[in-house]
């Protein structure tokens, strides 16, 4: 687990947008460790551009920096072969139990036996792969997350729970003390997710432990969001903490970082920081933050991009949303002090998108914007195709019907690989109430034309909006179902009132009922400090859990189509009678149950049981042995043989002999 290695600017510091001048003076003798901590299972493979951004920023004021990416480092952790062979049998670092039928189970029995599967040639990491087995890392990775409640921020013993135990283990694996750099004068850690707010404190508290004279800082969307109130305990209580950054984090953190190198230490000086002043907290307000267009280029760790396969780069679009209005969301809220909605320029974004090619040869890029406006994407899109850039991109967006027909041709022609939509709802009524942009009528004809244009949806919905009844809930799930070959994937999430939204300020204007609601639906954001405990009386609870069941199983079902084409290799007909066949056990888990077989198909993703006459018959050819029709005829008679082969095609589980070598066993 190398540390990522330190980088100076990509550009000469007095070339870039907001820098210092030439022969200014060097920043002082410091440096700066820019951390990412885990756990974000859906950035495993990935290189999240928090902590790039603010390297950016700080080398071109001429202060060194070093990035960790210890979510990803993590996940190394967790395929670490002796994790992998307690985590197949079911027991988990630091959790009470014994699960072996859970995923994270069939994650680590799988992964045992193909550790490589994750890995190309090269030892570059694949596990941000769409299709495949990708998927079993964050099967594995699930049950060490922690949503933290209020009662984390006031009881520091919870840190030393067993539930934290994996992490701990896992920093104290780190060598910190060896690692630090010795001119570390500040760490600070980036903390966009909830989940990832505990591994924060307990990465805060491990580097004091070796290195008390390190200022630590904590910043992100999960500290921007987080209640005055709650900041003041988490300081208070966590003193491991020495500031939190809330809003823009660039110009505070370089103050922070000057006061450390200088000894002048002070942090409730600097706007937008959050301290204890005489064991008392102050939440000094925000101050105005940097225009995008006056970002200098991000800097990604040549180390951290290297170790992956197809790395995508972030490029930031804008801060704020063009469109600001809808009342159930709070990105909105992460920019106190600015104004709501800063867009970067063409140019500018051009000038940064061709540096991170000439620097990186990357050609994958992530717009950063929480919905990219169309005026943009249209001049955007007109660039790269006027200078001709071999790149893909893909971005957020909000359905916006200035995104006509011709539009989303030219964003398609110059590169656009997918776009995520927030359409919601199709109901009209409850779309005006939370005041997004789009009607249905909109919404619809949108997702036909971009369909024809050839761009790739990923559509997310939000079933139970404020004051949805059921009717409208099912007909937005039967619009959505008409148009599902339009569609790439879509992703639900439940609804979950916040409090930092304008739904959960004023939630008597969406029809909610301010309660206590432990009914399990809560806490889909991942973030159950900012949650609204409410009632919703437009269902009843048991009408609201079949609408999220009715959801789930069409996102399900929809996504796992392509799934069950996966791998040619598998029979989608019953072999000829002399013709050899074989379980494909390099893909299957198999988990005896009793008398019976739970297989869960890796590829597929789909789980079968496996009755015990039927798995008792199999047991000869479990180990991928050949065997032909009649093999299956003496043993379960003509009917039941033609039966059970049936059974094994239609789930995929059979190879032809002569496509492969012969498999490794399918059971330990």
């Amino acid at each position: 687990m190398a540390p990522g290695i330190e980088t100076g600017p990509a550009a000469p510091a007095e070339t870039l947008p907001g820098a210092a001048g030439p022969g200014a003076a060097a920043a002082g003798g410091g440096s700066v460790v820019l951390a990412f901590p885990p756990l974000v299972e859906s950035s495993f493979g990935r290189y999240f551009p928090s902590t790039a951004v603010l390297a950016g920023f700080l080398q071109s004021r001429k202060v060194r920096t070093h990035q960790w990416d210890l979510n990803e480092e993590f996940a190394l952790h967790l395929l670490d072969p002796g994790h992998l062979t307690e985590a197949g049998a079911g027991r988990l670092v630091g959790l009470e139990g014994c699960y072996p039928e859970e995923m994270s189970a069939v994650a680590g029995r799988w992964l045992a036996r193909h550790h490589d599967a994750l890995f190309d040639e090269h030892g570059r990491h694949t596990f941000a792969a769409e299709s495949g087995p990708a998927f079993l890392l964050s099967a594995l990775a699930q049950p060490y997350l922690i949503d933290p409640e209020a009662e984390w921020l006031t009881d520091p013993a919870l840190l030393r729970s067993d539930r934290t135990l994996v992490y701990r283990a896992y920093y104290a694996s780190l060598g910190l003390a060896a690692r630090l750099p010795a001119n570390a004068r500040l760490l600070g850690v980036s903390v966009p997710m909830g989940p990832q707010l505990v591994p924060a404190l307990l990465l805060a508290e491990a580097v004091k432990r070796v290195r008390p004279e390190i200022r630590t800082v904590l910043g992100g969307p999960t500290l921007s969001l987080m209640n005055e109130d709650d900041l003041a305990r988490l300081l208070d209580v966590h003193r491991q903490v020495d500031a939190v950054v809330r809003f823009d984090g660039e110009a505070p953190l370089l103050a922070l970082y000057r006061q450390a190198d200088s000894g002048d230490w002070q942090p409730t000086a600097v706007a937008g920081v959050c301290a204890l002043a005489d064991g008392v907290a102050v939440h000094t307000p925000p101050a105005a933050g940097l225009h995008p267009n006056a970002l200098p280029a991000a800097s990604y760790d040549p180390a951290l991009m290297a170790r992956l396969v197809g790395p995508e780069i972030g490029i930031v679009q804008a801060r704020g949303c063009y469109w600001g209005k809808c009342d159930y969301c709070d990105f909105v809220e992460l920019y106190d002090g600015s104004p709501p909605y800063r867009g970067r320029s063409v140019q500018s974004f051009m000038a940064e998108l061709e540096h991170q090619v000439g620097t990186h040869g990357v050609r994958r890029f992530e717009l950063i914007t929480e919905s990219i406006p169309p005026a943009f994407a249209r001049r955007f899109s007109q660039a790269v195709l006027d200078r001709g850039l071999d790149i893909t991109w893909n971005s957020f967006a909000m359905v916006d019907r200035r995104f006509d027909a011709e539009l989303l041709r030219l964003m398609v022609r110059a590169g656009c690989e997918y776009l995520v939509i927030g359409m919601e709802t199709t109901s009209t009524r409850v779309l005006k109430l939370v005041h997004k942009s789009a009607d249905r009528e909109e919404n619809l004809r949108f997702v036909r034309e971009a369909h024809q244009a050839g761009m790739k949806l990923r559509i997310n919905l939000i079933p139970d909006l404020p004051s949805t009844t059921l009717q409208e809930a099912m007909e937005s799930l039967r619009d959505v179902a008409e148009l599902a070959d339009c569609v790439e994937s879509f992703t639900v999430f439940p609804f979950e009132a916040t409090r930092s939204s304008e739904v959960g300020r004023h939630p008597e204007r969406f029809g909610l009922v301010v309660a206590d609601s432990r009914n399990g639906l809560a806490n889909q954001a991942q973030y159950a400090l900012n949650h609204l405990g409410n009632i919703d009386p437009a269902m009843t609870r048991e009408q609201r859990a079949g609408v999220h069941r009715a959801y789930q199983d069409f996102a399900v079902g929809h996504g796992s189509a392509p799934m069950r084409r996966t791998g040619a290799e598998f029979l989608d007909r019953p072999p000829g009678e002399m013709e050899a066949f074989r379980l494909g056990v390099e893909s299957l888990d198999v988990l005896p149950r009793g008398d019976e077989l739970v297989v869960t198909h890796v590829l597929r993703r789909e789980r079968t049981v496996l009755p015990a006459a039927v798995a008792k018959g199999l047991a000869p050819w479990l180990d991928g042995t050949p065997l032909t029709r009649r093999d299956l005829t003496d043993v379960y008679g003509t009917a039941g043989g033609t039966t059970v082969l049936r059974q094994l095609v239609e789930a995929r589980m059979l190879v032809a002999v002569a496509a492969t070598g012969r498999p490794e066993p399918a059971l330990a």
